[in-house]
């Protein structure tokens, strides 16, 4: 059984078995902001063993596409069996355990396994140092499980075979690639270094293994060879029902040579768990989301929610350079390791108010490659800087043009790197936001105006006047809702792009500022007051339009009984997705409309939102992970808690309620994780910034009694709780801080505190 903990709170996810060792592993992931290792998991599948290790910018030429992450080879336990018959250890009937500690960052997995006529319970427990050091543990002990009268030896392989391998889309064992060989290596009783090399990159292995006094009579024997390093420990359970032993191990980039690390505290293996729970102990008191409801499943799903976007994003600020934030984190290599539009609409948010430091590495990778966003756009026709839709570790676009839909040869078109124009202004979004909380004058002269104005340049370049309707319009382009591309001026779209440009006009003149020429001032105002946006009526109300011709689709039909997962009503639509077929329906794989009104709740009327977005969510698939977290915010904003809850549960626990077990390769949803807290915080608490200061609009859910987040805002970190409909504390340190409300009824603090 997988199960979650957190503290006292414990829930039971999925039985381990074969087919789920695969969603198990990935599910149960540990990671920092450099290294994601699979844990071990029992019972596990070929598949399973394919992903086991991801380091952060380190990219391959890929399989299917341009670049990829490379899936790179971790110490693990390779096999169990007796030493005089070489007979392997058997599963046991008894389900074997793998329990996932939040607030222990640990993964520990128990089974029972039968070698000979001897029983042996194994348990395994895992952690990988928080948060900025590339290394991890691994605590295995071995007990025999009742009466024995015969002594017996029992030998574990502990180390690294070449069985990590790369995927195209989980499609089939002969889609697979090997990126990288293991070298030379030195070895001694206890320690081993080896050599991993990719085509682009050197990385030095060092492996500490640890025995406790009750192993003092084991024996390691090592075997090296080109394919695999493996220790071969030998348990000798004459005297002792218990035996354990831990490994730790180090990465670093660049090795030239094998050499012995040294290892803290001799690698004491109680001082190294006990700072690294310390370390999470602190992570935890600086940035816990606790949500009191009864029980609620939003409960330990925030909780989860929050601890994997922990993982992979503090500390990832280790220089002037910045850092890419892979779709999936480093959990799988599905989408390659490039980052898309949601890491700053989603990832991006959440760190701006939890570590703005760790949101400003994420736009400096933006900023680091502004001169491929430049290339990228001159090469399309366009002016300024195109940031790609799917962006590599080299700021080039990594989407694929062409789609092998294996185990069909059908070779399928993918338009998203053609047609997809709103990236740069996202971008924008995110860095505005940024501005917005910290006040950083500095970073956006430095670095945040030239991504502005060359956004805007690539905005205004986008647009072509049409006479037939005397305004700006975009053809032929695809918006974040994938099930419909070849459209005409698609809302988001236009939005989004003439946003860009006015944020630029906004800014110009601005000490820092980029010199721009009057005469392209000037055409920036004139295109930003005549973009076109399409607009349909319903229920006698103009409400935004998927895009132009959009009403005129036949209707769908309407997602009414909610299930898990994906909300098709039959497999003719679930095909037409996976054949990535432009649907000639109303259907939407995610409301771009109800993601705007998130964006900007300002901009849009009480009446639009609501008629907008119960029209659009009836329509929604939500096949998306990214649909969650804006109809989570839109829905608070409207005062209905019941189902922005929904979407909060849906968004935090996408991977443990939503995803097949079967086979799973997909990696973790983490923007929907940060959509999941950006329904709590920007929905239900209703943050926002006004001219310059906090202000809530608190709502608190039936059946909750309470919640509880922090926020760091201009230096300061706040704790703030919702007690009660209208009912807010806030807390810098021990200090309650005063609350007032403002003309527009939302509350805000007084102007000395902040």
């Amino acid at each position: 059984m997988l199960t979650i903990t957190y503290g006292k709170q414990v829930e039971e996810i999925v039985e381990v078995s074969s087919e789920s060792s695969a969603f198990v592993a990935c599910v149960a992931t540990l990671a920092n902001a450099h290294i994601g290792v699979r844990p071990y998991v029992p019972e596990s599948s070929a598949r399973t063993k394919r992903t086991q290790l991801l380091v952060r910018d380190i990219y391959a030429a890929g399989l299917g596409v341009s670049r990829e992450i490379v899936s790179l080879p971790a110490p693990r336990i390779i096999r169990l069996y007796d030493v005089d018959t070489g007979e392997r250890a058997h599963q046991m009937l008894d389900a074997p355990t793998v329990v996932l500690s939040l607030d222990k960052a640990t993964v520990t997995s128990t089974e029972r396994v039968r070698i000979g006529s001897a029983i042996y319970e194994l348990t395994v427990r895992q952690f990988i140092d928080a948060p900025d050091v590339t290394a991890a543990s691994t605590y295995i002990g071995l007990c025999r499980v009742g009466a024995w009268k015969k002594p017996h030896r029992v030998r574990l392989d502990f180390g690294m075979d070449d069985s990590a391998l790369n995927e195209y889309l989980g499609a089939s064992d002969w889609l697979t690639a090997r990126h990288y060989s293991i070298k030379q290596s030195l070895c001694d009783d206890c320690d081993l270094s080896l050599i991993v090399e990719t085509r682009e990159n050197r990385l030095g292995y060092n492996l500490r293994l640890e025995r406790s006094h009750l192993a003092a009579s084991s024996a390691i024997y090592w075997d090296t060879n080109e394919s695999n390093c493996v220790a071969s420990i030998t348990f000798d359970f004459s005297t002792t029902r218990h035996q354990q032993f831990s490994a730790h191990w180090q990465l670093k980039r660049d090795s030239p040579n094998p050499t012995f690390a040294c290892f803290p505290s001799a690698t004491d293996p109680t001082g190294i768990e006990s700072a690294h729970q310390e370390k999470w102990n602190i992570l935890w008191g600086d940035h816990e989301v606790i949500i009191s409801s009864r029980g609620s499943p939003a409960e330990l799903g925030m909780k989860y929610a929050v601890f994997q976007l922990l993982q992979h994003g503090v500390g990832s600020k280790i220089n002037d350079r910045g850092v890419i934030s892979p779709a999936r984190g480093l959990t799988s290599t599905y989408h390659s390791g490039a980052t898309f539009f949601d890491t700053e609409l989603h990832k991006c948010i959440f760190w701006i108010w939890n570590d703005p430091v760790q949101a400003k590495a994420l736009i400096d990778y933006r900023y680091d490659f502004i001169d491929e966003a430049r290339l990228f756009a001159k090469a399309n026709g366009f002016a300024g800087a195109r940031y790609p839709e799917a962006s590599n570790d080299m700021g080039t676009e990594n989407g694929p043009h062409y789609v092998l839909s294996y185990p069909d040869p059908e070779i399928r078109r993918e338009w998203s790197v053609k047609e997809v124009l709103h990236i740069s202004a996202d971008i924008c979004y995110a860095l505005n936001k940024y501005w917005a909380a910290t006040g950083d004058d500095d970073y956006m002269e430095s670095r945040g105006y030239q991504i502005i104005v060359e956004s805007a340049r690539f905005a205004a370049s986008a647009f072509n006047w049409s006479e037939h309707k005397q305004a700006y319009v975009l053809k032929s382009v695809m918006g974040p809702d994938e099930y419909h591309y070849h459209v005409d001026n698609s809302f988001f779209t236009n939005y989004m792009l003439r946003w860009c440009i006015r944020l630029a006009l906004s800014l110009v003149g601005r000490c820092g500022f980029p010199l721009v020429p009057a005469a392209e001032i000037e055409c920036w105002q004139t295109l930003s007051d005549s973009v076109y946006l399409p607009w349909m009526m319903v229920q006698g109300v103009s409400i935004p339009e998927e895009f132009e011709g959009y009403a005129s689709l036949p209707d769908a039909r309407l997602r009414v009984d909610k299930k898990r997962g994906p909300q098709f009503v039959d497999e003719a639509e679930r095909e037409k997705a996976e054949k990535l077929q432009n649907f000639n329906s109303r259907l939407v794989k995610q409301a771009d409309i109800v993601l705007l009104m998130s964006l900007f709740p300002e901009h849009f009327s009480e009446i639009v939102k609501r008629i907008a977005f119960n029209y659009y969510e009836p329509r929604t698939v939500h096949e998306s992970s990214l649909s969650y977290g804006p109809h989570a915010v839109v829905a608070a904003h409207l005062g209905d808690t019941g189902t922005c809850v929904d979407f909060i549960q849906r968004a935090s626990r996408y991977n443990l309620d939503f995803t097949p077990v079967v086979d799973y390769s997909n990696g973790l949803h983490l923007s929907a994780y940060a959509g999941a807290w950006q329904g709590l915080v920007e929905g239900l608490a209703g943050l926002e910034i006004k001219e310059g200061r906090l202000s809530f609009r608190p709502q608190l859910p039936l059946h909750w009694d309470s919640c509880h987040f922090t926020l760091y805002f201009r230096g300061q970190r706040l704790k703030v709780s919702i007690l009660g409909q209208g009912e807010l504390v806030v807390r810098r340190g021990g200090l309650k801080l005063d609350t007032h409300f403002n003309h527009d009824a939302s509350i805000g603090l007084k102007e000395e505190y902040l």
